[in-house]
């Protein structure tokens, strides 16, 4: 009896340190990205920042991802590279919604992609969703059950919410950094619900705003056409003006606007004559960073050449006369700083006491 009791101790003090072992056992190694990817990149030819999502991960709004450039990923992709078993289906708007594409391999530009339901329009930088699947992937198969417990009658599948997606980065030889995203179930398919479709917008708005969008990057009204489609997104598929400005600038139309020819037109419908070379440069380096032909234009109005020449023609056509140094002055700020119109100008001058002694001399 005192023999079994004096092993207790070394009993007890064997099994604590197999105990505190098991707790000193490394962490796991995380996993790398799998085989099965899609990535997709913010240039053609598979070059500038890159994303890639593993087979069976789904993003179901870009805008909510952020470059290293801090703009999102939404209207940013130009060509898709497809790795292993993978497969992607990209959309034109959130939510998997919208325009689809079905992409089994490697696009090195997806302007050549056209969009059947917009004109002139393709799928090059128009990605606002997507989900990517693995071609021909079995079923998953249960986790195995704990240790200590019976087998269950049944195999348990993966729980069938998972968790959020986590966004993790890390950087990757050259200018690109690779975001995994990790593995969830792609999005089931939109439920088919017959209810009638409520107009965001009424069907005015929308067309001023489309009539709007295409004098700022193609400088010319609306065809019918394309009055129709940009209208009917606006209305029934929740797009802003902003979307529809971006959307013609990719088109072909825009893409063969020489900038030197619009940025000379815009100087002299605004100031009346040809671009000097500093101005001309400036404003190609604008054309090149996305500007429009609008806004161009508004720029241009708000020159200090331009407005010297409006408060001086509104000076004259109101009141007869060259603005004074101190009027001036009031003036120009007001439309610099204040962004005054050329009406709100005017308004000004003619509710002053000039302007009233003047009409009621020529009574």
């Amino acid at each position: 009896m005192r023999h079994a009791i004096s092993r207790l101790p070394r009993l007890l003090c064997t099994w604590l340190a197999v105990a505190l072992g098991a707790l000193a056992l490394p962490a796991q190694p995380a996993a790398e990205v799998s085989p099965n990817n899609v990535t997709f990149f913010t240039e053609p030819n598979f070059k500038g920042e890159a994303l890639t999502v593993e087979a069976g991960a789904a993003v179901e709004n870009l805008e909510q991802m952020l470059r290293p450039n801090q703009k999102s990923w939404a209207f940013a992709i130009s060509s898709v590279r497809v790795e292993g078993s993978a497969q992607a289906s990209v959309f034109g708007a959130i939510g998997f919604a919208g325009d689809r594409l079905e992409i089994t391999r490697s696009l090195a530009d997806l302007y050549s992609e056209i969009r059947p339901r917009d004109v002139g329009a393709t799928w090059d930088r128009a990605i606002v969703s997507l989900s990517v699947t693995q071609r021909g992937a079995p079923p998953a198969l249960a986790p195995p059950p704990p240790l200590g417990n019976p087998p269950a009658t049944s195999p348990r599948p993966f729980p069938s919410i998972p968790p959020p997606a986590a966004h993790v980065a890390r950087n990757e030889p050259g200018p690109s950094t690779v975001i995994i995203v990790t593995p969830r179930p792609p999005p089931p398919p939109p439920p088919v619900v017959m209810r009638e479709v409520r107009p965001r917008l009424d069907r005015r708005t929308a067309e001023i705003i489309v009539q709007r969008a295409f004098r700022e990057v193609l400088n010319r009204p609306a065809d019918p056409d394309g009055l129709r489609t940009y209208r009917d997104r606006l209305m029934f598929e929740g797009w802003s003006e902003q979307q529809v400005i971006q959307q013609l600038q990719r088109s072909g139309e825009a893409r063969g606007v020489n900038a030197d020819d619009a940025i000379t037109k815009t100087y002299r419908e605004v100031l009346g004559h040809d671009p000097d070379p500093n101005g001309l440069a400036h404003y190609r380096a604008k054309w090149r960073d996305g500007w429009t032909q609008g806004q161009i234009r508004d720029d241009l109005r708000r020159s200090p050449e331009a407005l010297r020449a409006t408060i001086i023609r509104v000076y004259r056509e109101v009141l007869g006369r060259d603005p004074d140094p101190s009027g001036y002055a009031t003036y120009e700020k007001a439309m610099r700083e204040r962004r005054w119109t050329e009406k709100e100008l005017r308004a000004a001058l003619m509710s002053g006491d000039e302007y009233r002694q003047r009409q009621k001399a020529r009574r």
